[in-house]
């Protein structure tokens, strides 16, 4: 029964929900106003992230880096067509939780297929890999994106960045707990269960998570980017799901041609035993020298108010 429930009900539930948000915005009234430019959007950004005193000599090096030319264009573009949508930034926040969720149910129904046949069942399973990489990327835009449609209709609030925030941090988990209840850290044939790497890997974002709050808490606005950033761990996540799948389906079609054909079995193995939990790994290193790096960068600026 229970299994029952999170196979089938578990995802209807919230596809459900997916709809009523969207069906909710097209009857609400749609803001007609002159938005303000991209450019002017990311100066509105730094000022808010403590950077009012030189926004002008960060915004030309923000112009020149990922987030200005790719990032935040994004989330100023989709931010638009939400609005459009007629979609409050909450809905939206709302939304990525949902979406997160169905990840986590993703990730589980996937790894039930992961020891199965390597060249025949498997692949199957493991394909969904690949729509998951592009949820888990979209989730990620999306944190980025009802900020920007608070931003653009000049309705931020204490309250949203705070309900964003929660919803940011029960995402986090949610993409990396369900690996727990999977085979997908599991080497039997060597002896080997990499589990606790998942849940030290929650500790250590809900770590470097809280050092940002405290630091604003204690009145240190200003900060700088780190490795650990919720964008750089969505890539990192997003590339390890893409790997995974996009094996599986090339096994998949491959069998669907030629069902004796062995010529992924080699490559496909090293993944399906490997990737992720070199994924894990990577997160962990990243998390840890982010750690480290943000500690020093709390530790001097603290001294320098004290």
């Amino acid at each position: 029964m229970t299994e029952l429930l999170f196979t089938l009900v578990f995802p209807l539930i919230l596809l459900l929900l997916l709809i009523i948000i969207f069906i909710s915005g097209i009857f609400k009234e749609k803001p007609k106003r002159e938005f303000m430019t991209c450019d002017e959007f990311i100066k509105d950004w730094l000022k808010d992230h403590g950077q009012a005193h030189k926004v002008d000599e960060q915004f030309a090096k923000m112009k020149k880096d990922p987030s200005g030319k790719l990032y935040m264009p994004i989330t100023y573009g989709g931010a638009k067509i939400f609005i459009k949508l007629g979609l409050s930034p909450n809905k939206i926040s709302v939304m990525g939780l949902i979406l997160s969720s169905f990840i986590f149910w993703g990730v589980i129904m996937a790894g039930a297929g992961h020891t199965l046949g390597l060249m025949t069942q498997q692949p199957f399973y493991g394909s969904w890999f690949f729509l998951l990489a592009l949820l888990v990327l979209y989730t990620g835009i999306s944190d980025g994106i009802d900020g920007a449609v608070a931003r653009l209709l000049d309705i931020k609030s204490k309250t949203g960045a705070w309900l964003d925030n929660i919803i940011d941090r029960v995402s986090d988990i949610l993409v990396i707990v369900c690996f727990v209840p999977t085979s997908l850290l599991v080497l039997p044939s060597y002896g080997l269960d990499f589990t606790w790497m998942a849940w030290t890997n929650i500790f250590l974002i809900f770590i470097y998570e809280y050092m940002r709050a405290r630091h604003e808490g204690l009145g240190l606005h200003e900060t700088k980017p780190f490795m650990g950033e919720r964008i750089t761990r969505v890539i990192v996540n997003a590339t390890f799901f893409t790997m995974y799948g996009a094996s599986s389906f090339s096994v998949l079609l491959t069998n669907l041609v030629d069902p004796s054909a062995t010529i992924w079995i080699v490559s496909h193995t090293w993944v399906v035993t490997w990737s992720m939990i070199i994924y894990q790994i990577s997160l962990l290193v990243i998390m840890v020298l982010s750690i480290i790096l943000f500690s020093k960068y709390i530790w001097k600026n603290l001294k320098k108010i004290e």
